[in-house]
């Protein structure tokens, strides 16, 4: 894995609250290049497919915000698979490190980046924002830097070291990074911090760090009510996580990600390695691309037109009546609406009819041997009282 494409999606990533979901997904690309698909790609970066899918650019060109490169978005098909084909890079700026990883490609990890190329990136972000340069502190400045060398050194997943942990805590599929969902599990296994939490910790490196309001509000690009209540939620989710400290006559928060999220640390509980969240929402992913599977066969579409799950039913039967001579089993299932009791029905229904033949040929009845319509003179046995009748017509017709 390239960790300096982790460290120019962050530094790229700061003070733009609005690039968010962009980096979740470069991310996820970024260290799990295997992954693609609408629902693959949602699952693992956090994200529902109507936000993927409203997050990637178009079809050969770049998101909003210039970090996703989309190869091809999917395609209207009635087949699963094409349906739900996405894939998708992260578009670097670097040249000589390569445009970004490619699961076609893998490449061997390059060494960690120096402390020359931080400070490089640090002063792209210096002159790519003047205000942005005047509002950071020096302390922002400096969590932002010691963050960016634990990125650099980040070149595996692994949970067998410190580094490996790391990069698996910052999973942005993860529990502790989830918002809240609607349709989601009722519990789980700890309360979830949210996306943006996941974006201050990616900037933090996931190190122990001491920042301001104003701090937090300049490194997310949140609104100063909106930094307020991302360490609200953080301290609400997490008591130990967010503490305050009093620096002369202000007030900053120290945020313990390290003693927290990291393998070893005091207070480490195995949380970074939970995924009840995203193993529910791929649950609930497998039963619609079963319900999707089902609904592409003849017997399935039908049953789905005629059930109450579609919503366009009543203008189907308004069109489509059933005859007046149906049978009366068939009837009353469609007048239940039972989707399922309706596909079991028609599927019973092929069963007993059999597989469709693979040539036409087994379609058609044997017809009797050929004979033609009649019988030439030559070969008829013509009475002699049928010869005479014959001829006396010739030669009346002829007078």
């Amino acid at each position: 894995m390239n960790p300096a494409h982790l460290v120019e999606m962050t530094a790229r990533s700061v003070g733009r609250s609005q690039a968010l979901m962009e980096l979740a997904l470069a991310w996820t690309v970024a260290t799990r290049p295997y992954v693609s698909g609408t629902r693959g790609l949602g699952r693992w970066a956090g994200l529902t497919s109507r936000m993927v899918r409203e997050t990637v650019g178009p079809e050969g060109g770049h998101s909003e915000n210039k970090l996703l490169w989309t190869r091809t978005r999917g395609a209207s098909s009635p087949t699963a698979e094409e349906r739900e084909q996405m894939e998708i890079r992260f578009h670097a700026n670097t040249r000589t490190q390569g445009r970004s990883t490619s699961p076609k490609n893998l490449s061997t990890p390059i060494s960690p980046l120096g402390d020359l190329a931080l400070k490089e990136e640090l002063e792209k972000i210096m002159e790519g924002s003047a205000p942005l340069s005047a509002r950071i502190s020096e302390r922002a400045q400096e969590v932002l830097v010691n963050g960016m060398k634990t990125l650099s050194r980040l070149t595996e997943l692994s949970r067998t070291n410190e580094l490996g942990q790391i990069l698996t805590a910052l999973d942005p599929g993860l529990d502790i990074w989830a918002e809240t969902e609607r349709d989601g599990p009722a519990k789980v296994a700890l309360e979830p911090l949210g996306r943006r939490a996941w974006h201050l910790g990616v900037l933090c490196g996931l190190e122990d760090v001491v920042l301001s309001v104003a701090d937090i509000e300049v490194l997310t690009g949140l609104s100063k009510r909106g930094a307020q209540a991302l360490l609200k939620r953080m301290t609400e989710a997490n008591p130990a996580l967010v503490e305050k400290v009093r620096q002369g006559r202000s007030i900053a928060y120290g945020i313990r990600w390290a003693s927290n999220y990291r393998m070893g640390s005091d207070l480490y509980d195995d949380a970074s390695l939970r995924d009840e969240i995203r193993k529910a929402r791929g649950a609930r992913d497998r039963e619609v691309q079963a319900t999707s599977a089902r609904r592409g066969t003849p017997a399935g579409y039908l049953a789905y037109r005629l059930s109450t799950a579609s919503p366009k039913r009543d203008a189907y039967l308004e069109a489509n009546p059933l005859p007046a001579d149906a049978d009366a089993t068939w009837s009353a299932l469609v007048e239940a609406g039972d989707e399922m009791a309706l596909y079991e029905y028609l599927k019973g229904q092929e069963a007993e009819v059999g597989p469709v033949p693979s040539t036409p040929e087994a379609l058609v009845e044997k017809t009797v041997e050929w004979r033609p319509a009649r019988e030439s003179l030559e070969t008829a046995a013509v009475s002699k009282e049928t010869l005479a009748e014959m001829r006396k017509r010739v030669i009346a017709w002829s007078r």
